[in-house]
């Protein structure tokens, strides 16, 4: 049985924009940011992009702050795309107008399927339903069999006393997924992680290109960026702020 937070979560997500803000105002190119709730998952080009054609379909990555969407158009490679290039502000104004639905924010949408539970015994596919009901999701891009790894890992633990906030390991290098489960748990940092055979293209979808290992976003459940560094000793205090501001509480790290 699903939790009742989680339905009615994915009920209000549902309701006819009419019922959800009557007074929602057009989305622009310039408001496409701050509309996050209503980005479409499918997007496509409605104009020529290099060499892809007009009408070529993706997944949206997310919008960037500069008037950028990242898509990823699968075989046809990952890029980011001028906005007006592409049919997201149209579709996007069809999610608020309630024409269609969407099933969950799309970064849950993407990865919360592709996480295994390090904390279950034996591991099992992390809850969807748990995920859908976070406010923030920290990736952490980094080689479970690196130097620095436990030291990274004790550094992060305090984290998952943030409410609202979860922790996903995004293991780099070839390792398999048995690996990586007991060294999450002989570290005591029980947080979800990615599948191996999928964390060379979920990295490229989510790190910009040549990105150092380790590092650490901080996105939305719609996979907006907030906080996006290197790992080094400071980084977690660098953290905070983004964090407090997403959390809306000033629990110390």
């Amino acid at each position: 049985m699903r939790p009742l937070a989680y339905v009615l979560l994915v009920a209000l997500a549902a309701l006819p924009v009419s019922l959800r803000a009557a007074n929602d105002a057009a989305i622009t190119e310039q408001t496409l940011l701050e509309s996050e709730r209503d980005w479409p998952y499918h997007v496509a080009l409605v104009k020529p992009f290099g060499t892809l054609k007009a009408g070529t379909a993706g997944v949206l990555i997310r919008v960037e702050p500069r008037g950028l969407a990242r898509i990823d158009f699968g075989r046809n490679g990952l890029f980011e795309v001028p906005v007006g290039a592409t049919d997201v502000v149209e579709r996007a104004n069809r999610v608020r107008r309630g024409e269609v639905t969407k099933k969950a924010p799309n970064f849950v949408l993407a990865v919360a399927p592709r996480l295994v539970d390090s904390a279950a015994e034996p591991p099992r596919g992390y809850s969807f339903e748990r995920a859908g009901l976070q406010r923030g999701f920290l990736t952490v891009f980094a080689d479970p069999r690196a130097k620095e790894f436990p030291e990274l890992a004790k550094a992060l633990a305090p984290l998952a006393e943030r409410k609202g906030l979860l922790t996903i390991l995004l293991p780099q290098g070839a390792h398999p997924d048995p690996e990586v489960y007991e060294t999450l748990r002989a570290l005591d940092w029980r947080v979800p992680f990615v599948y191996s055979h999928l964390t060379e293209p979920y990295t490229r979808s989510l790190l910009p290109d040549k990105a150092p290992r380790p590092t650490l976003l901080l996105q939305t459940p719609e996979g907006r960026v907030l906080f996006l560094s290197p790992w080094q000793p400071g980084a977690v205090a660098k953290l905070s702020a983004a964090l407090d501001a997403l959390l809306g509480d000033t629990q110390a790290l």
